[in-house]
């Protein structure tokens, strides 16, 4: 069965391959650009591979997978999809070597949009669609993509198990009868979304390229664009707006659009998680604004940050709003006013936190997600009104639902892992090469799958000119991060693997 379920997961990729020869070769007739060959051999042995593995899983038909088994498939299927994909990178010489062509597909399939390019604007289209592509792919995952269209594959498998290791949150919630059913459902929602923000962007100065491409990468909040400058490229107010508007949508929670379209206003009024993100981008949004605004009269700002800042009130309004948006939705496009590097140390603070926070589970936004931090406030609530009033019980409740002990925990440990991980990487960067703050900020804007980090990872420059062993260690932090740290340490637990 593994091997069954990994041989179509090669196959599904080796036909967005082919969707970009066929893009590849339409510019080729039209430019001469030269890609299509790289994207037509890839696509072959991805798929002969795939076929293989497809071969080998029917020869044992009795065979299903067990709950262990979907997290290695989920896990290990990131990391083909990666090695597969960054063979056009290679052959078409996008980049000269292996360690960059891996990071940045990882950075891709990751939804993170960190790049090691300074040359994107000279790339042909073919390389740039694969690039939106990989990102829209990765944004609700493949392994759900393959519940959703091809259920039969995981016929008799822990289907949610497959599900939840992919698209990990607090919770799994069931939209359907079937998990195949409610896959299929959010993929719906997910194309809608990005047919309707294609549409609303080729309104505005992008041609049809550029609109399909971003609208890819917008609605997967992957961040990577067809320019080196982002959205800013463009110069425009009304591709700031659509882009801050799609990545807000992104954030949320796709359920809440199921229970839209079938009127069930009730449940999205319920749900805290939603009020608390929509507050947070309001309240941070003002803050930067305040900031902005007030940042004259602080000593700690210089005359030359200064100069770096919006000026007028409707510039640092957009400014402000495709900023927070952007980090809370993780996305990581920056806008014609993009450098929060040159803004000044007063900006960067609520910057990483945003980064970190990232928006609600459910979406395709990275970071520890909102409803962790919801939990972890309530439950830091909870035990202070028990020692208060120590003879009272207390419970966690969220949309007016008790939150179970084990939720909790698993909360909890969460967080104590995350800063365990985020320890560990600082001293392990730190002794590549890396300042201490580039490499905090570096695996922070990784692990939440943001982009760009700070410094020379910052939005001015790119990941290009880390070491090496940075880079690998930074790829894996991507996928830790898109798949939320339990997926990836159950594979590095001994008792794991012993379990019947």
């Amino acid at each position: 069965m593994k091997s069954k379920l990994f041989g179509v997961l090669l196959l599904i990729e080796a036909a967005a391959l082919l969707l970009t020869a066929a893009v590849a070769l339409h510019y080729h007739r039209v430019t001469g650009e030269t890609d299509v060959h790289c994207f037509l051999l890839t696509a072959g042995l991805t798929g002969a591979v795939g076929l293989l593995f497809y071969h080998i899983g029917n020869m044992n038909k009795r065979s299903s997978l067990h709950i262990r088994d979907t997290f290695m498939v989920v896990a290990l299927s990131w990391v083909l999809f990666s090695f597969f994909g960054m063979l056009p990178f290679l052959m078409y010489g996008t980049v000269d070597n292996v360690t960059d062509a891996f990071f940045e597909t990882m950075s891709g399939f990751s939804t993170t949009g960190a790049t090691i390019l300074d040359n994107i604007d000279q790339q042909p289209h073919g390389i740039l669609f694969w690039r939106s592509i990989m990102q829209w792919l990765g944004g609700l995952g493949v392994v759900v993509f393959t519940l959703a269209f091809i259920p039969s594959v995981a016929k008799g498998s822990k289907k949610m198990s497959l599900f939840a290791a992919e698209a990990p949150g607090l919770s799994v919630e069931k939209l359907a009868p079937t998990m195949g059913a409610t896959s299929r459902l959010l993929w719906m929602i997910y194309i809608a979304l990005t047919l309707l923000c294609a549409i609303t962007y080729r309104l505005g100065p992008m041609n049809t390229f550029d609109a399909i491409c971003h609208a890819m990468t917008t609605i997967a909040t992957g961040g990577f664009s067809t320019h080196q400058a982002s959205i800013g490229y463009f110069q425009s107010s009304y591709v700031e707006y659509v882009c801050i508007f799609f990545m807000l949508l992104s954030g949320i929670n796709f359920a809440m659009y199921h229970f839209l379209f079938n009127r069930r206003f009730d449940v999205i009024r319920r749900n805290e998680e939603l009020h608390w993100y929509l507050l947070a981008i309001l309240g941070f949004t003002l803050l930067f604004l305040g900031r902005f605004y007030f940042a004259p009269h602080f000593q700690t700002i210089t005359e030359e940050q200064l100069a770096s800042h919006p000026q007028t009130w409707a510039d640092r309004l957009r400014t402000s709003l495709f900023h927070v948006v952007a980090l809370f939705s993780n996305t990581g496009f920056q806008g014609s006013n993009y450098d929060y590097d040159t803004w000044g140390r007063l900006f960067l603070i609520p910057t990483v936190v945003m980064m970190i926070v990232g928006g609600c589970a459910g979406s395709t936004s990275g970071g520890i997600k909102m409803v962790r931090v919801i939990v972890l406030v309530k439950y830091i609530k909870k035990t202070i009104n028990e020692l208060i009033h120590s003879s009272s019980m207390y419970n966690v409740k969220i949309s007016g639902q008790t939150v179970q002990d084990l939720s909790l925990m698993r909360v909890l440990s969460f967080f104590s892992l995350f800063i365990i991980v985020f320890m560990i990487n600082v001293v392990v960067l730190s002794a590549t090469g890396m300042s201490m703050e580039e490499g905090a900020i570096s695996f922070l804007t990784c692990f939440s799958n943001y982009g760009p980090g700070s410094g020379i990872t910052g939005p001015s420059g790119n990941f290009d000119a880390i070491p090496n062993a940075a880079k690998w260690l930074l790829s894996f932090d991507m996928l830790v991060g898109r798949l939320e740290i339990f997926t990836i340490l159950l594979l590095f637990t001994p008792s794991f693997w012993r379990t019947k």
